[in-house]
């Protein structure tokens, strides 16, 4: 790895638009307070390996396991070698959330399939968040501003503009989007990490066997006081939450039909 703090990132961005474009990472990347030359010479390691290691830490051990001396550890480098190399936590952590957004690959615009092809960014988008069940929460109050994040923003808004979607709805719908689909899946991996909050049932049987329990409960409110929760009990006996994702970008992409502009 280059020694320059202005080293490049070359995400793998194979398959998408723009592919061969570079950032710097010091055009992104939060500020790092180490210095050009080190005292002591750096230990060995790639900046591939500390972001898949962080990546690692974060899929086995959860959010809050996450420190610099923990994944230090886990590497087998000294802290302030980690540190030399990312800065500072959050720095990893933009890092990192960077490399997981590059997992989604988003298609060339087809304004034919326009719809389709928006369902497919969300349902990708929540495959990753469930694969990574910490990353809505290190995306709360950041900017995504790596590379990935911006050439992944820019295929989405492309695939709405080709639409004839007009450019204020086409931004403020694709950060919508991103805010249903990530509510959506802070529900389904739950907060377990958090204080007094309830985690939420993931594993099929269980989650039905919740929404069994609720069912049974709506059903025997009096119906003179809830007349529609009694009515509508067995409605929440649904606990498949992929029918529930589909009717919600259904709904969405619906709506955002509406605002189609034909030229």
């Amino acid at each position: 790895m280059a020694e320059s703090t202005a080293r490049r990132l070359e995400p793998d961005m194979s398959g998408t638009p723009g592919q061969n474009a570079e950032l710097s990472e010091t055009s992104w990347g939060r500020s790092s307070s180490r210095s050009a030359k080190p005292s002591r010479r750096r230990e060995s390691i790639s900046h591939t390996a500390i972001v898949n290691g962080a990546i690692d830490v974060l899929d086995r051990e959860g959010l809050d396991a996450l420190s610099m001396r923990h994944l230090a550890e886990v590497l087998g480098i000294g802290a302030a070698s980690l540190y030399w190399h990312v800065g500072s936590k959050d720095g990893l952590l933009d890092l990192v959330l960077d490399q997981v957004v590059g997992e989604t690959k988003i298609p060339e615009p087809d304004p034919d399939r326009w719809q389709d092809q928006l369902k497919d960014v969300a349902r990708a988008q929540r495959a990753m968040s469930l694969r990574h069940p910490w990353f809505v929460r290190v995306t709360l109050g950041r900017i995504p501003i790596g590379p990935n994040s911006l050439r992944h923003s820019e295929h989405v808004l492309a695939i709405l503009r080709a639409a004839g979607i007009p450019s204020h709805v086409a931004v403020q719908g694709y950060l919508l989007l991103v805010s249903a689909v990530n509510g959506f899946t802070i529900d389904e991996t739950g907060v377990e990490d958090s204080p007094n909050v309830i985690d939420l049932p993931r594993d099929g049987e269980t989650r039905q066997h919740s929404a069994e329990m609720a069912r049974d409960y709506l059903a025997a409110l009096p119906p003179s006081q809830f007349p529609n929760m009694t009515s509508l009990a067995d409605e929440f006996a649904l606990a498949d939450t992929d029918e529930r994702f589909e009717l919600l970008i259904d709904t969405f992409v619906a709506g955002l039909a509406r605002h189609v502009t034909k030229s």
